[in-house]
């Protein structure tokens, strides 16, 4: 295993990650300007694409953004892709497994019956498609960046287990705000629609976190976020907000 392949350890106050001047610009500065440069870049799509396809451009995005900030922490300090955190195993490690298990896999209890009720049969075979490609592709993307990534730059930072629990969730779920802004229709409902996937996201994203911070794994939250989107976000986004059909 190389050098870039190795988790960063933990630092102190006075350890030398804690004076990593660019690991602290990346974990406090660079989450904040996702929602900016997806935003204004989605925009310029809106005089030549239907508003009913901005969430095209919109995703292709967001998913070049953040892989872009993840492959340049990843050139300048190394991390994100370690072995052990990507082995190929929907099995969890370390303490408290049992919570570990129930935070990750115990909301397909309402998932899946929700799904079953609100979208399984408003879907054409070319949405399932569309969709599974979509949550495939997002799952794994956005907990490569906002969990890996951001777990790492925290780390290399000086920045303690306990902060990066609080402070990388919330960053993770403004974000949603550009997400809101973009699809949602502004009408007295918006603010309802904003905080509620605000708090959606982020509660999934501490809970996340957590399980990443005691297994030291990322498959398994990728896993359920991938079928999270595909259960509920994207059918949610598409049929009801969008109401776009194909």
């Amino acid at each position: 295993m190389s050098d870039n392949d190795e988790t960063p350890q933990e630092g102190g106050k006075n350890s030398p990650s804690s004076h990593d001047t660019f690991a602290k610009f990346f974990y406090f500065g660079v989450g904040f300007t996702v929602p900016f440069i997806v935003g204004f870049a989605t925009y310029a799509f809106f005089p030549i694409i239907p508003p009913k396809l901005r969430w095209l451009p919109l995703l292709f995005i967001y998913w070049g953004t953040i892989w872009a900030y993840t492959l340049l922490f990843r050139r300048v300090r190394g991390g994100v892709f370690t072995g052990e955190r990507f082995k190929p195993t929907l099995k969890l490690q370390g303490d408290r497994l049992w919570l570990q298990y129930l935070l990750t896999y115990g909301p397909f209890l309402y998932a899946i019956p929700l799904f079953a009720i609100n979208y399984a049969t408003q879907l054409s075979a070319l949405m399932y498609v569309a969709l599974i490609a979509a949550s495939v592709v997002n799952g794994p993307t956005e907990e490569t960046f906002w969990r890996a990534c951001m777990e790492d730059a925290g780390i290399k930072a000086g920045v303690s287990p306990k902060t990066r629990l609080i402070f990388t969730p919330i960053v993770f779920a403004l974000w949603h705000t550009a997400f809101v802004i973009l699809l949602y229709p502004w009408d007295a409902s918006w603010w309802v629609a904003w905080a509620g996937i605000v708090a959606m996201t982020w509660s999934s994203g501490i809970c996340w976190q957590w399980v990443l911070q005691k297994s030291g794994r990322l498959v398994p939250q990728a896993f359920y976020h991938a079928c999270a989107n595909l259960l509920n976000i994207f059918p949610l986004i598409i049929v009801t907000v969008v109401q776009f059909h194909f």
